[in-house]
């Protein structure tokens, strides 16, 4: 296209204005250096739903019985569909991708004959990690905890189940290294541990817990990322592994953004949520919103339930407020629209999504 003379001349204009811009610092959006980007970290917490209630297992009177009440655990695991939640918890991750999230009750079941070798029936970390490739997401796990692991125990007259209870903080494979990078993973397993007793002789059940953490580096500023999923059965243990577990963060070069299933409400001040909130920490969800709503428990064994019973809060992002802050919060999974296409929940908790804002060092 041939330029005129006064359309030379107005470009010319154009071309010093923006020249006289970058002179005082005024840069078109695009111009800006990556090293002055916004640090925006996006963090999520999930609790997965092992895909039954066991409670009715530390009950059992005698071996027969024990085996139809496990025979009813998995057949509820089988009717609860993984596979088809974690389509749906993909889904939802997927409108909001975080960089880095943690996953609680990241189950793996096994079944097999009696007597005879086991093999994956359930792997929810391989599930889950397949549904978000699905939606175009790659992610692989950078720290895992084991929790539990039970003996395999008979739900048939000719099949043993077995269920690894895990934890596993999962981060974006998608991303340079320039922009997001994950190292230094720890786990441990915590010293407070429940024991169960059982009413058939010389049975008991140990469930043991624990957290990870990672080094999390965001365009040249850096947190430790911790995940967590503390006792649900018993007050006392879980204030335990609380205090543990700030315990073990105290002191980290980075500040602290943890994520987890605390099983403690807000309101729970000697509690759980109180240790962290006296170490320091701060909740995403009040920085945001207020102390109000952001409800994530309470959904049905089976998930078919209608209306939600979501009803209190025990799922959190919680970190150090050492240039750290967080600037959005969401919760993933509340609504009827999020269910599966049979309309059971992805889960029987709602995740939390959060942005966090990294200031500059």
């Amino acid at each position: 296209m041939r330029l005129t003379r006064s359309r030379t001349r107005a470009v010319g204009l154009l071309l010093a204005v923006l020249v006289g811009l970058g002179a005082v610092g005024l840069r078109p959006a695009w111009a800006t250096p990556p090293q002055h980007a916004q640090r925006h970290l996006t963090v999520a917490t999930y609790n997965l739903y092992l895909g039954a209630d066991l409670t009715p297992l530390f009950s059992a009177s005698s071996p027969q019985e024990l085996v139809q009440r496990a025979g009813q655990v998995y057949a509820n695991v089988v009717k609860t569909e993984f596979p088809s939640r974690a389509e749906a918890i993909a889904k939802l991750l997927a409108a909001n991708p975080p960089d880095v999230a943690g996953l609680q009750e990241v189950s793996l079941w096994e079944t097999g004959p009696i007597g005879g070798p086991l093999s994956p029936s359930y792997d929810f970390l391989e599930l889950l990690l397949a549904a978000l490739a699905r939606h175009g997401l790659a992610y692989r796990p950078v720290a895992t905890n084991v929790n539990f692991t039970s003996d395999p125990t008979p739900i048939s007259t000719t099949t043993t189940a077995r269920l690894t209870d895990r934890d596993v903080i999962i981060a974006r494979t998608d991303l340079p290294n320039s922009r997001l990078k994950v190292s230094n993973p720890e786990s441990h397993n915590f010293t407070a541990t429940l024991v169960i007793p059982s009413a058939i002789p010389g049975l008991s059940f140990r469930v043991p817990r624990g957290w990870s953490a990672v080094e999390v580096k965001l365009r040249g500023k850096s947190v430790r990322f911790a995940n967590t999923h503390l006792e649900a059965f018993n007050t006392t243990v879980r204030n335990q592994q609380a205090r543990e577990l700030a315990a073990a963060l105290t002191g980290s070069a980075d500040p602290v953004v943890l994520v987890g299933d605390l099983n403690s409400q807000p309101d729970d001040t000697a509690g759980a949520y109180g240790t962290f909130a006296a170490a320091g920490y701060v909740d995403a969800w009040v920085v945001v919103h207020g102390p109000e709503g952001g409800f994530t428990a309470g959904q049905t064994e089976l998930l078919d339930n209608v209306p939600s019973k979501l009803d209190h809060r025990i799922d959190y992002v919680l970190y150090q407020p050492r240039g750290v802050e967080a600037v959005a919060a969401e919760v993933l999974g509340e609504e009827l629209g999020d269910r599966t296409p049979t309309r059971l929940w992805p889960s029987d908790h709602a995740g939390v999504v959060a942005t966090l804002h990294l200031a500059h060092p």
